[in-house]
């Protein structure tokens, strides 16, 4: 086992990742392995990754464990790292402390378009059960995330750490500028709705709806959806719009909020995950309930304004580098417990 004079050696354990294909898919993975890895100039933490791409395959989980397990032998790791539940269960076939990271869906299940939960989602769910009370130690998002484990004592020893954001990258800039290099026009209220895969979860209805209620009292505002942006590309869309909307059923705790904040973009967002909390953080956005017109009295008042927030408190809180630390902290701790 490392001590504080030595580097940890972690291994992550995820199936989301960025591809080429599909260059948003876990984004926040990829920025919180390299804030661990950059940590005390890289002394913090060796960090190894397995990408179980479960998307292309399913077979790629029976054969995660074994090859967890082996890279874990001949590496000497100190700590397996999985990020969502059905990956932590196929990670748990070793000596080592794992912990697990929860994302959303894994505890909360998939909601299909009828509202319900869809077989495949209950049996993933399941295995997310069944691994958070294996696990040495439990990451959630959010409070709201963290109230979905099933077991009183896992709720009461779940770690909540919100994903950060690579304020290197995600900085304020000017409007007219990134407008021009996206080649939108300067005369529109661009109210930016970024996804990474259009899901009923994320009530486009809700969106779309109170937008058409600003257009109806005279505003020239356009409901701006966009998918599949690579991270790099991503900080010029929030510089360019005029506010952020968040209408979602459910959300462990939406990075794209804090990314919007770190552009000093102001946002439009109902209470879900850890939004309010961010919010609360820059003056000049709304919290609004899940009722169109609530929804565009928020994006009118925003709108009307149209100015740029202050998110430096953000930037200071949610920075990745800030917390990565908080990550090696829990693995520190497991270690401690042995």
């Amino acid at each position: 086992m490392s001590d504080r004079s030595t580097p940890l050696r972690v291994l992550v354990v995820t199936n989301m990742y960025p591809t080429p294909q599909t260059p948003a898919f876990g984004a926040f993975v990829e920025t919180e392995v390299n804030a661990i890895r950059r940590l005390d100039g890289g002394a913090a933490a060796v960090v190894e990754l397995v990408f179980v791409n479960g998307r292309e395959h399913l077979a790629a989980y029976l054969r995660a464990p074994y090859q967890i397990r082996e890279i874990v032998r001949r590496r000497n790791i100190d700590v397996v790292h999985a990020h969502y539940g059905l990956t932590g269960f196929v990670a748990a076939f070793h000596d080592v402390p794992l912990v697990v990271t929860f994302h959303g869906d894994d505890l909360w299940g998939t909601r299909t378009p009828s509202g319900g939960i869809s077989t495949k989602s209950r049996v993933a769910r399941w295995f997310s059960y069944s691994v958070a009370s294996r696990a040495d130690a439990i990451i959630c998002h959010s409070e709201e995330l963290r109230s979905a484990l099933p077991r009183a004592a896992d709720r009461a020893r779940a770690h909540v750490i919100p994903m950060g954001v690579d304020t290197n990258r995600f900085t304020p800039g000017k409007r007219e500028a990134a407008r021009q290099r996206l080649g939108q026009p300067t005369d529109q209220r661009l109210v930016l709705f970024p996804v990474s895969a259009m899901q009923p979860v994320k009530r486009l209805d809700l969106a779309q709806a109170a937008v058409n209620l600003v257009r109806g009292r005279g505003m020239n505002a356009r409901l701006w959806i966009v998918t599949g942006v690579s991270p790099a590309a991503m900080p010029d869309y929030y510089r360019a719009a005029d506010c952020l909307l968040v209408t979602s059923d459910r959300e462990s705790g939406p990075v794209v909020v804090k990314e919007a904040l770190c552009c000093d973009l102001p946002v439009v967002s109902v209470d879900v995950g850890d939004a309010a909390r961010w919010l609360d953080l820059a003056r000049g956005c709304r919290v609004v309930s899940r009722d169109p017109p609530d929804i565009a009295d928020g994006l009118w008042q925003v709108l009307q304004e149209s100015r740029a927030i202050n998110g430096a408190h953000v930037r200071s809180e949610i920075s990745a580098d800030r917390i990565a630390t908080g990550i090696v902290d829990v693995y520190r701790s497991v270690l401690k417990a042995l």
